[in-house]
């Protein structure tokens, strides 16, 4: 119990800070309290609204209950007050029951949970823990709850639950040069991700990664043992379905081997390029290349995300060409390289500077040799890109995109990797 003397908000700063757990909440929010995933293992997850008690339909709108459940969990709490900011000036109570039975039932109704703001993991090689990153978090890499090669209870398997699973309101479409169980598919694409969309709401995701043969569309989470040994990467965007035709767009000049798609044209209907995409038109005019930006939806606001994207047609250098001249900066690149392509510090504040190998994630070794990632950071900096083709003089007559994130929170975390840099040539 608060009283109104203490100026704490019931949910987070009192019951989370109790429990020392997740809790899912079910109650009326405002506009300002949003779900909060900045501290891992102890984020507020926000439950969809309309959802079912057992077959019988409730709402937000008509519902006054305020109730929450703890993930891990076998508490139930009954809180007096909605999710609303003004409840920190106000006095507060909430009853919470530890009990199996109880709790069940009440994890049933919170099923659907609204998703989180845009987050990264970053799994070092030969970790089977990996590293998250949540926009608006101001401290350190988080460690992961558990081995990614487990089916649950971590970050990639969180991001791909609807993927994995069958949830007949959530539909999506996933692309990978490599596509599972299918093998020496012929693609100059190198890009590997998942969109993701509910047919009962305006919620949708863009999951973009580097594991190949990876997820396996609606079978039990699978991790390739094998990739187990390498560095990945996955990002996550929450984002407004509106934002999925320019996603589109962009994917359009990289030709993505689509393996899997159940999203039904009505709901893209308005989606003209998403529905190029699915007919694998590609551009055959100028330009040939592609500068397209989003915006996630994230509850310290909105972050903006570029996407810029090449056809084979472009023989534009993707690094250099691309991204450095639309940034107007320099950048830090974490990249395998080949003989050919160097630091380039010929242009003053547009230069190229490769980060050296081996690299430290938060503590978790990584190198070239068998890190599958390829990243930017910009200098001077808020920006971090990741380019789905490694730093090759070959890629300037392949298709390729980066998708660039403004945030400091999250730029903040690489460029502490990217704190040493080979000389210039």
């Amino acid at each position: 119990m608060i009283t109104e003397n203490e100026s704490l908000e019931i949910y987070k700063k009192v019951i989370v800070k109790a429990l020392k757990k997740t809790i899912k909440v079910w109650s009326r929010r405002d506009n300002k309290l949003k779900g909060d995933c900045r501290v891992l293992q102890k984020n507020i997850r926000l439950i969809k609204s309309p959802t079912a008690i057992s077959g019988h339909n409730t709402n937000l709108e008509a519902d006054d209950t305020n109730w929450a459940v703890s993930d891990p969990g076998n508490i139930f709490c009954q809180v007096d007050k909605p999710y609303f900011r003004n409840q920190t000036r106000e006095p507060a109570m909430a009853i919470c029951i530890e009990n199996n039975d109880i709790f069940a039932r009440f994890s049933e109704i919170a099923a659907q949970l609204e998703d989180c703001p845009l987050s990264i993991v970053y799994k070092a090689p030969g970790q089977v823990n990996g590293k998250i990153i949540v926009a608006g978090a101001a401290g350190n890499w988080e460690n992961g709850a558990r081995a990614i090669n487990l089916a649950d209870g971590h970050s990639f398997a969180k991001a791909l639950e609807h993927v994995v699973g069958n949830d007949g309101a959530i539909k999506f479409l996933a692309y990978n040069n490599a596509p599972p169980r299918v093998p020496k598919v012929k693609t100059k694409s190198n890009s590997k991700g998942v969109i993701i969309l509910s047919t009962n709401a305006d919620a949708a995701a863009w999951i973009v990664h580097t594991v190949p043969g990876f997820p396996i569309p609606k079978t039990v989470y699978t991790w390739p043992a094998a990739e187990t040994a390498k560095g990945h990467l996955l990002l996550c965007l929450t984002i407004p379905e509106s934002q999925i035709n320019a996603i589109a767009a962009s994917l359009l000049f990289i030709q993505p081997m689509i393996h899997y798609n159940d999203i039904p044209e009505t709901e893209t209907a308005a989606m003209p390029y998403f529905g190029k995409l699915i007919k694998g038109e590609i551009p055959t005019l100028p330009p040939f290349t592609s500068r397209g930006s989003i915006r996630t939806d994230n509850a310290g606001g909105p972050v903006t995300v570029y996407i810029y994207s090449k056809s084979e047609s472009s023989k534009y250098e993707i690094y250099k060409k691309i991204i450095v001249k639309a940034l107007k900066k320099t950048i830090k690149v974490w990249s395998r390289r080949d003989n050919k392509l160097k630091s380039d510090c010929r242009v003053s504040q547009r230069h190229i500077r490769l980060i050296t190998s081996p690299a430290s994630v938060s503590g978790h070794n990584t190198n070239l040799e068998l890190d599958e990632t390829s990243w930017a950071v910009s200098d001077p900096g808020n920006i971090f890109c990741h380019i789905d083709k490694p730093y090759f003089k070959d890629q300037a007559k392949e298709p390729s995109l980066a998708v660039c994130i403004e945030n400091n929170d999250i730029f903040a975390r690489f460029n502490e990797i990217a704190a040493q840099l080979d000389n210039c040539p």
